[in-house]
């Protein structure tokens, strides 16, 4: 639901819907799942879906018990900011068949709480992370870049390839990057996946597609 207008649209998890995967799980903290439950109610793919209530991190074995072990999984990782751990992605994804499609919330996670970071361990960016080498990239003046080319140097340490060349930032009216969303994936299929979806524009046209490689 917008806020202020009280406009309600469908965010990813009806969207996710539309689209025919064996099982749907669907993890957020209690109080965000009841809107959802209750939107769903009636929805004749209920009896596929499964709602994991709690911290991801706290409920991340909850999570993998209702996800098809020999299935080729999606995780679409949308937090509004660094709620997330890496160990947490680390532990999803092990012994398993799954893509990663994840929004990096640079602006409400990073940016806006930088100058508390400095001031003490980061342990939360860190975390995020899976690395404690931002403290570099806070002093060369590449945060943004430096920070997402982190990230992607832990998805590859743990056995993906990213499309680099294909991640999308998102910017706001006045020019402030506030995430960027990054395909992960383990087959090289994922990466011409990628490319085809990026090239459609939000009014449903395609951008030209020069080529270049992965």
């Amino acid at each position: 639901m917008i806020r202020g207008t009280g406009e309600e649209v469908e965010g990813s998890p009806v969207l996710s819907l539309r689209y025919e995967f064996a099982r749907y799980v669907f993890v957020d903290l209690p109080e965000v799942l009841a809107s959802l439950k209750s939107r769903l109610q009636d929805h004749p793919k209920l009896s596929q879906i499964s709602f994991v209530e709690g911290d991801c991190n706290a409920v991340i074995d909850d999570v993998k018990e209702k996800l098809p072990a020999d299935h080729l999984t999606l995780a679409f990782i949308d937090p509004t900011g660094l709620q997330i751990e890496f160990r947490t992605i680390h532990h999803l994804v092990k012994n398993r068949r799954m893509d990663l499609l994840m929004t990096i919330q640079f602006g409400m996670g990073i940016r806006r709480n930088l100058p508390q970071y400095i001031k003490t361990e980061g342990k939360r960016l860190t975390a995020f992370l899976g690395n404690a080498g931002w403290r570099e990239d806070v002093s060369s003046g590449g945060l943004a870049r430096g920070v997402l080319s982190r990230y992607l140097h832990e998805l590859r340490g743990i056995g993906y390839r990213t499309v680099r060349e294909r991640e999308i930032d998102i910017h706001n009216d006045q020019n402030l990057l506030l995430y960027f969303i990054v395909l992960a994936s383990r087959h090289t299929l994922g990466g011409k996946f990628w490319r085809g979806a990026t090239q459609i524009e939000w009014s449903g046209q395609r951008r030209l597609d020069l080529g270049g490689g992965e």
